[in-house]
């Protein structure tokens, strides 16, 4: 599939109720020469109104969360979850701290609301805010945890402070989570400002409630607020200290702090202020919603379900605006169907003036939820019925990065070399007393839609040859193939990748000092590496010794992961390690490695762990046996493989199976395909005599380096090159 950049920018900040609307239809019927960017704080969305099913153990934690990362991808989408700090109103662009900026034609902001917090005194850990509701469950885990390792206790005072909807539903979910996290048994006590609990509700509503708190024991202090925050108590503001070993804020929406860094308008409690159409006042081709957007003049109150209403809505709009065309007014309705989950199996409801309860109203209540959820998860049959109609069929598609290398079979025979021929990692340009000039080059096509991400992993995938070769890269050469489409989104992009590979040639010492660009079917780029080496020997892949042990520097799996993610596969967690893994520098291990006085190493990439393995072993005409439960793989890299997912290349790789032996159960095993997976940005592979091993994992440890893992060792050469074992470390 061509790709072309497109003219039109659609940026959503926040992707919560609303937005998450808008980037599901746009796999229906996306506006025509427009990209979608989603930006978030984190690759996944949680949904409120799931999160008391979840702390009353009702229900899974994923069952609440929208996955990200799948979403955008399953639509084309560029997912960005570095924070924003600001706008720029003349050029039209989100400002970050670490990134470049990227333009909108429009925006839509959605980024929620946080409890109120008003001039209270925190002094202890014992505090644990609802949002960000990504992290909320850990925390409290985390201060359980704490909390339970204190002497003498015999129970844990919990305090709920806020008395809303939500402060209620989470106390009277909250028990089961803790249960199991603490031996402990808990006291609840919801302290809170209002005279009562849940004032906006019905009075009958309320009494419903209230009895359910009763029958639990929870205590309730109304008409006071929390002043201070101690370790094992909260001081009121009229001086009562009341225990708490766990306080939870659940109090009403205030304004996230970033909105007033955006130049926006602003309504008198510091909301986003929109006309009736939820475009800002103040500019147009912006909008907030849920949340963050204060209608003037229309008072609405902070729910999740005038979020999920002005979803149809935004949509229009975009389209309106797009094509110059009157926006659509959005009309809030005057009341809305509540359900408060009690967390036994029962659930209260309000339509209305009626208030009712029973099991029925909770079955109700997860019919609800889960069908709204459903709209935003990425199934894999939805992917294969997509595949099967040829609108997504990226199933066929080439992997991207080094999963799109040439095979080792034709890579030779187009070469004209045997087999056995040997190569190095970087070539040898010139050569004097104080060392050797290096250089190598890699190029392949764009593994993420971020083309300032691709920047990055492109520069540090480039330098490894330089690196493991024992060299300091100093200079890089680039070539990037941009594909057709509008000008300004060209110059965008290819500014992107440039800023990405400085960011990390920079680190390393190197400059950028030229390249060549062309336009082509599809981004993809790469660099040309010029190094120096450290010492004057050069590690090469064929001064393996018999007895060395074989040490690799990061886990295996970036290529089936790399392919889950072309088909929307990869989960949110698997995608941000893969990338934490592929951005992961390596230039440190060269003067590691030099102190050490290593000789032998390689750098892991296009021909996978075993092929690369295989080239070393036949350029120092040795043998090696490697236990296949001590070589690291990236979380979701074995479960992927094993359900059929690969790299394109990995097929040309196995060619390097007739040189292995294994049994027929190592081979059945999923890790033993991994062997076969081409890495980008992969680990380094050194083989390291054993007097030396201690120390150079004492000197990568000193360098701040992740720790290397010893996978194998050298033996005398054999009938086969490669001895795969399990568990002789």
């Amino acid at each position: 599939m061509n790709e072309r950049l497109s003219r039109r920018h659609v940026v959503l900040i926040g992707v919560g109720h609303t937005n998450a609307h808008l980037v599901r239809m746009w796999r229906m019927n996306a506006p025509p020469d427009t990209d979608l960017t989603c930006i978030s704080n984190f690759p996944v969305v949680t949904y409120s109104g799931m999160l008391p099913a979840v702390l009353a153990q009702q229900v899974p934690r994923d069952q609440m969360e929208i996955d990200l990362v799948r979403l955008c991808n399953s639509v084309s989408a560029r997912l960005i979850t570095d924070p924003v700090i600001g706008i720029d109103h003349s050029s039209r662009e989100i400002r970050f701290e670490a990134r470049p900026n990227i333009p909108f034609d429009f925006l839509s902001i959605g980024i929620g609301s946080i409890p109120s917090f008003d001039d209270v005194q925190v002094e202890s850990d014992s505090l644990v805010r609802i949002k960000p509701m990504q992290t909320f469950l850990q925390r409290m885990r985390t201060t359980l945890e704490a909390r339970e390792k204190i002497e003498g206790k015999d129970h844990l005072d919990v305090v709920i402070v806020g008395s809303g909807v939500a402060g209620v539903e989470v106390t009277l979910c909250l028990p089961p989570f803790i249960h199991s996290v603490s031996r402990l048994p808990c006291k609840l006590r919801i302290v809170t400002r209002s005279e009562m609990v849940v004032p906006d509700l019905e009075p009958r509503t309320r009494r419903l409630l209230t009895d359910e708190l009763d029958r639990r024991r929870v205590s309730v202090t109304a008409g006071t607020a929390v002043k201070r925050i101690l370790r094992d108590s909260v001081v009121l503001d009229d001086g009562t200290r009341v225990p708490a070993d766990l306080v939870i804020w659940a109090t009403g929406a205030a304004p996230p702090p970033l909105l007033t860094r955006l130049g926006l308008a602003l309504d008198p409690r510091g909301f986003l202020e929109t006309d009736r159409t939820l475009q800002s006042t103040s500019m147009k081709g912006v909008f907030a919603v849920g949340d963050t957007g204060s209608m003037k003049g229309e008072p609405v109150p902070k729910a999740g379900v005038y979020a999920v209403r002005q979803g149809p809505v935004l949509w229009d709009n975009l389209h309106r605006f797009l094509e110059g065309k009157p926006l659509k007014e959005y009309k809030p309705q005057r009341s809305f169907l509540k359900l408060i989950n009690l967390g036994d199996g029962r659930a209260v409801g309000q339509w209305k003036r009626i208030a009712f309860a029973g099991h029925w109203a909770m079955k109700l209540k997860h019919h609800i939820d889960t069908s709204f959820m459903d709209m935003f998860r990425v199934e894999d049959s939805m992917l294969d019925d997509n595949a099967s109609n040829g609108t997504a069929n990226e199933l066929a598609m080439q992997c991207r990065g080094c999963g799109c290398k040439l095979g080792t079979d034709v890579l030779t025979a187009g070469l004209g070399l045997g087999q056995g021929a040997k190569f190095e990692d970087a070539a040898v340009i010139d050569s004097d007393e104080t060392g050797s000039s290096i250089a190598s080059t890699d190029f392949f096509s764009s593994p993420l839609p971020d083309p300032f991400l691709a920047g990055r992993v492109a520069a540090l995938h480039s330098a490894s040859d330089v690196i493991v070769s024992g060299g300091i890269p100093s200079s890089a050469l680039a070539n990037v193939v941009l594909p057709p489409g509008d000008p300004n989104s060209q110059q965008r992009a290819l500014s992107d990748l440039l800023a990405g590979a400085r960011q990390e040639f920079t680190a390393m010492g190197a400059s950028l000092v030229g390249g060549h660009t062309i336009v082509g079917p599809r981004m993809e780029l790469g660099f040309t590496v010029i190094g120096k080496s450290l010492g004057r020997k050069l590690i090469r892949k064929g001064n393996l010794q018999v007895g060395d042990r074989l040490v690799l520097t990061k886990p295996i799996g970036t290529g089936v992961l790399l392919a889950a993610h072309m088909q929307s596969r990869c989960s949110a967690e698997h995608y941000q390690q893969l990338l934490a893994r592929m951005l992961e520098r390596q230039h440190p291990w060269t003067q590691v490695t030099n102190d050490c006085n290593i000789e032998a190493g390689t750098d892991i990439t296009g021909f996978g762990l075993a092929g690369h393995l295989l080239e070393m072993l036949q350029s120092s005409e040795v043998a090696a046996v490697i236990d296949l439960d001590a070589v690291p793989c990236l979380p979701g890299a074995v479960e992927a493989i094993g359900s059929g997912i690969e790299s394109t290349l990995a097929p040309s790789n196995r060619c390097a199976d007739a040189s292995i032996e294994a049994s027929e159960g190592l081979r059945k095993r999923p890790q033993y395909d991994l062997l076969f997976d081409p890495q980008t940005c992969g680990g380094l592979l050194f083989g390291v005599p054993e007097e030396r091993l201690s120390r150079l994992f004492e000197a990568a440890e000193a360098a701040g380096l992740s720790t290397p893992v010893t996978i194998g060792e050298i033996v005398t050469q054999q009938d086969a090159r490669i001895r795969v074992a399990s568990g002789e470390l």
